[in-house]
């Protein structure tokens, strides 16, 4: 294999594929990527064995060929090389890895494409369109929910729910719940698939690096087991998670029996200063609601935190209490103006929503005063 690139290219390829694997594994071969000609092209994929990212970029091939290099060893070297010059990389005896630019010369030890994972073809009878902003948006919006313990594997991803009315993507961990909702994606007809959250994580990362023109779209192939996400040149596959989301609906509060509208920078900035009160079994912020004000207060055995807001209310004192984390994360990334609480007493889960604008709920379960 001979190809002859420039270094900006090189490096936004292996940009694109850099975090799609877990630094964690134990197979050698996954520390690689393949690399892999293709007429006046050259294929970058990488792959953990779960979810696997596949690149194209342009690059002058003077001879097939493919091989498996070391990304870590190879990034370094090419982000070393002189700017504006070309480089040249081939392949020769004993798996031997060379590159080359002007008169710097490196090779490393690669490893036979034979020895990597083969990548599976998804097929592509059932297919989702949609805007890669709105996609980005709503994962945005929800993933910061998702369980992160292994042990809680289905909670590990996203739900999407298409229906006649909407289509939803929702998080939870099971103390906190986020739904984002968007127009139906009508010609997909209904269905129910857990995405993992690492590749969404993944596709947004790539949306921001590509920054796609407002009438892109992004292509989703669902199979049996797998989903993948096309634009432009890049794939990236997953496994979808088997088992049954929770029946999220019945957890989002059907009455508002107390409610209050407030700023949400206000409330952020403060909840922040609460959250550095944390106590020995983590921190608690509580809410205390009367005569047109909100108190934010907190404590723990060495300090003690207390803030007032003005806010609508002017109903029997009420309070509550929430983990900080919870009510900092809804507030960070709801991107309104101003939010409303809803609840039906202090014992049950609370409704935050934008006062204006977006399709989101969240729902936080309280900590017991």
């Amino acid at each position: 294999m001979k190809i002859n690139i420039t270094k900006e290219t090189i490096l936004e390829g292996i940009q694109v594929i850099s975090a799609s694997v877990s630094s964690r594994t134990t197979l050698p071969v996954l520390h690689n990527f393949l690399i892999e000609t293709q007429k006046d092209k050259i294929k970058l994929v990488r792959t953990d064995m779960e979810m696997a990212t596949v690149h194209y970029i342009k690059a002058e091939v003077v001879e097939e060929g493919n091989i498996t290099v070391p990304l870590k060893e190879f990034t370094e070297i090419i982000k070393n090389l002189p700017d504006g010059k070309e480089i040249n990389l081939y392949t020769g005896e004993h798996n031997k890895f060379h590159i080359k630019s002007g008169k710097s010369k490196f090779w490393v030890i690669g490893i036979p494409k034979e020895e990597y994972p083969p990548i599976p073809e998804i097929e592509k009878t059932n297919s989702i369109e949609i805007s890669p902003i709105a996609l980005q948006t709503m994962i945005d919006k929800t993933a910061f929910s998702a369980s992160t313990q292994e042990t809680r594997y289905i909670l590990n991803g996203l739900l999407w729910n298409n229906t006649e009315d909407k289509f939803e993507i929702v998080a939870t961990d099971g103390g906190r719940l986020a739904i984002a909702s968007h127009e139906p994606l009508a010609e997909s007809g209904e269905f129910k698939i857990i995405i993992p959250t690492k590749i969404l994580n993944e596709v947004v990362r790539f949306i921001s690096l590509s920054k796609p023109e407002k009438d892109a779209l992004i292509k989703v192939n669902v199979a049996s087991n797998q989903v993948s996400f096309e634009m432009n040149e890049t794939t990236f596959i997953s496994r979808l998670i088997d088992g049954n989301f929770p029946n999220y609906k019945q957890v989002i509060p059907s009455k508002k029996n107390i409610s209050f509208e407030v700023f949400t920078k206000e409330l952020l900035a403060s909840t922040r200063r609460a959250s550095l009160c944390s106590g020995e079994f983590g921190s608690t912020v509580k809410f205390h609601m009367e005569d047109n004000k909100i108190i934010i207060s907190s404590t723990s055995q060495n300090m003690e935190f207390t803030d007032e807001l003005p806010i609508e209310y002017d109903k029997e004192a009420f309070d509550c209490a929430f983990n900080p984390q919870y009510i900092i994360d809804v507030l960070k990334n709801i991107g309104s103006e101003k939010v409303s609480f809803s609840f039906v007493n202090a014992s049950q889960p609370v409704l935050i929503e934008p006062v204006k604008g977006a399709e989101l709920k969240y729902v936080i379960m309280p900590v017991r005063i």
